[in-house]
């Protein structure tokens, strides 16, 4: 196996892996790395693939300890082998002195998706980038493992094949700026990071959602969300869907399903050929005859609307995002879709919840990222809104039930006609918060399906505010399991 297949691209990233101090042939960071490395090349955080998966390592706490490699590579000419081992161990020593941190040791207790460590590692190198005045040799590879095993049993072969000053340049860069590092890294800020865990994140993220992300961890005033989620996620997150059954007791199928076993695969399913058979096992999109009938929830989506106008500031910002995520997240483990939508002057596109390996309900993982780092327009026109959101639920009539919630103010005046436009194809549901004084005096409130209201001191007091989120997020599931409590009923009475 050679490295004739390979690019120049990928002997100079994967040859560099000669220098990394983690044991690149024992890690199991390897595919990880590469996703991380060229994540942070499309952010401009252009370094060598063996920096990457070293600090990666380091920050995820995979060894509490790091050396340099067991063999030193072949140097360069004009370099001293002296100066290139001393300049590994010290190199060793700052990773081992970033696995000593506090961001470290939360990182170790948590499952986050590579596009947070990618943007972790932004932060981190970032501040060091930024004075690198090499060359940037460093270009983005595909993520492919036969490639990444052809190098690994060639690394001394792939070393040599290019000129590796640049990859011994910016590890003594990295050491002469060992501050600037250790500071990013201690400027992570924990509580998001919790935040990232509790909420769960699976399959890939997208580079959108990265910026957001890289926004969030710059952003003071996405950390009052934050602190706040993190009062109320807690007991969100204790509800969990149960699966139940309705088993039949006689002879034969009870009918066709989308999951089973293979020995009861619908026949049809045969017919196709080897690829799309695969494809569609893969997809779960196989039939299957079933005794069981699994007990599903209706097709219903809950779409929650977050007033972003100027309106909607300091405490009520902070309140309305929190509780936006608590909903989404809640309405997701009992099963159901969930989007978060911003509006001011106008409807912005849906937050939506990402699919995860196991499908939609309840295992994906919510844009928060987005929620915590929106920044509306100027002004506000509910009218406009409205009439965007009422011809959106009109086409959606036939194909789901949805419910809406929309958290505002007490200021929030929308045409009552749209209301009633809006109520004809969904239920609408409203949150709204209440000035220092004044009263809620909207004409439209008869024509919601309910109502809450937040008053000032409960958004000023801590205690209070979480109380009132946590009371709001239980009076939709309640309503939610009533809903389902009677579709039971009325299907044991057919």
């Amino acid at each position: 196996m050679s490295l004739a297949n390979m690019t120049q691209a990928e002997i100079r990233a994967l040859g560099g892996l000669a220098l990394s101090c983690a044991g690149a042939e024992e890690s199991a960071l390897g595919m990880r790395a590469l996703a991380w490395y060229n994540s942070l090349l499309s952010l401009g955080i252009n370094v060598p693939l063996h920096v990457v998966l070293d600090l990666g390592a380091a920050l995820l706490g995979e060894r509490p300890e790091f050396a340099p490699p067991r063999e030193l590579p072949r140097i360069p000419e004009g370099i001293n082998p002296a100066d290139v081992a001393a300049l590994l161990r010290d190199y060793a020593a700052l990773l081992t002195e970033v696995a000593s941190t506090d961001i470290a040791a939360k990182l170790k207790k948590s499952r986050l998706d590579d596009g947070v460590l990618s943007t972790l590692l932004t932060r981190a190198l970032g501040p060091v980038v930024d004075r690198w005045r090499g060359n940037n040799l460093f270009e983005p590879i595909p993520v492919n493992a036969e490639s990444v095993t052809r190098a690994m049993l060639n690394l001394p072969q792939a070393w040599a094949a290019v000129d590796r000053r640049p990859e011994l340049a910016f590890v003594r860069h990295i050491l002469q700026h060992r501050l600037h590092l250790l500071l990013g890294i201690e400027q992570i800020d924990l509580d998001t990071v919790e935040l990232l865990g509790l909420m769960g994140q699976e399959g890939g993220m997208p580079e959108t959602e990265l910026v957001d992300l890289l926004a969030v961890f710059n952003s003071p005033e996405a950390n009052d969300v934050v602190n706040f989620s993190l009062d109320i996620l807690p007991s969100v997150l204790e509800t969990r869907r149960g699966g139940g059954q309705q088993v039949f007791a006689v002879d034969g199928y009870s009918g066709v399903v989308s999951a089973g076993s293979l020995d009861s695969l619908f026949l049809s399913e045969l017919a196709y050929d080897d690829e799309l058979f695969e494809q569609r096992f893969l997809d779960n999109q196989m039939l299957y005859y079933a005794h069981e009938a699994q007990d599903r929830p209706p097709p219903r989506s809950y779409q929650i609307l977050v007033d972003a106008s100027a309106s909607m500031r300091g405490a009520r910002a902070v309140f309305a995002r929190g509780l936006a995520i608590a909903l989404a997240k809640r309405m997701t483990l009992l099963g159901f879709e969930a989007t978060v939508r911003f509006f001011d002057s106008r409807l912005y596109e849906p937050m939506r919840l990402r699919r995860g390996r196991s499908g939609l309900h309840g295992t994906g993982s919510l844009h928060v990222a987005g929620i915590l780092a929106f920044k509306g327009e100027r002004g506000r026109n509910y009218a406009r809104v409205f009439a965007q959101l009422a011809s959106e639920m009109e086409r959606l009539r036939e194909r789901s039930s949805v419910t809406v919630y929309m958290i505002t103010h007490a200021e929030c005046h929308v045409p009552i006609e749209l209301i009633r436009r809006v109520r004809e194809s969904a239920e609408l549901c409203g949150v709204f918060m209440l000035p220092s004084r004044g009263a809620l005096d909207l004409e439209y409130l008869p024509a919601l399906t309910l109502h809450e209201v937040v008053t000032d001191a409960a958004l000023r007091d801590r205690s209070e505010r979480a109380t009132r989120a946590l009371s709001i997020v239980e009076q939709a599931s309640s309503k939610t399991r009533e809903a389902e409590k009677h579709r039971a009923e009325n299907a044991a009475n057919i």
